[in-house]
């Protein structure tokens, strides 16, 4: 490629140009023209980008391969596409999947502790029909607790048993149907 040559751009169907290498660089480096621009190459309408790699580098050596055990340290600029670093970096991480405990007994079930504090404030608001047990995996205990709700319920005494019964046991209740302590 000679510095010479002219080529023409297009940009949503005008065409401007002819301009040499030199002055489609300085406009991208201006931001006059972005690199979805489409220059006239060989005969057909390609982007900028795609002449840019189409290209070849003269005066940049190619690389040599780095030793092994050595990482190559990545280039701040793209010789192609004329784009400076973003600021932006977003770290990803993934954490390994771990299964989950399996009971003695073989059935695999979540083992993992139940918070404290959501079960004291589901025996709060939701207790008198046994939400926190049902939470705490007491199966039997939450159940008892729904069934006395609506027993006094229909007998006209309200929910305030089940309710009292509830309060006491966000207070003193430390482990779950599981027998682990909850956090």
């Amino acid at each position: 490629m000679s510095e010479s040559q002219e080529y023409t751009l297009r940009w949503r169907g005008r065409e401007v140009g002819p301009y040499p290498v030199s002055e489609i660089n300085r406009q991208l480096d201006d931001h006059e023209i972005g690199m979805g621009h489409e220059i006239y190459y060989q005969e057909k309408w390609i982007t900028l980008e795609e002449f840019f790699a189409a290209l070849p580098k003269p005066g940049i050596p190619t690389p040599a391969q780095p030793p092994p055990g050595v990482r190559p340290v990545p280039t701040a600029f793209s010789a192609t596409t004329r784009e400076k670093p973003s600021p932006l970096r977003i770290k990803v991480s993934v954490s390994p999947v771990v299964p989950l405990p399996v009971r003695a007994d073989g059935k695999g079930r979540d083992l993992r502790p139940r918070y404290r504090l959501v079960f004291a404030l589901l025996g709060v608001f939701a207790g008198f029909v046994g939400m926190h047990n049902f939470y705490a995996r007491q199966w039997l205990t939450g159940l008892l607790q729904l069934l006395l709700s609506i027993a006094t319920y229909l007998m006209g005494f309200g929910i305030i048993a089940s309710w009292l019964w509830a309060m006491a046991e966000a207070v003193f209740v430390r482990k779950d149907g599981d027998g682990i302590d909850m956090i």
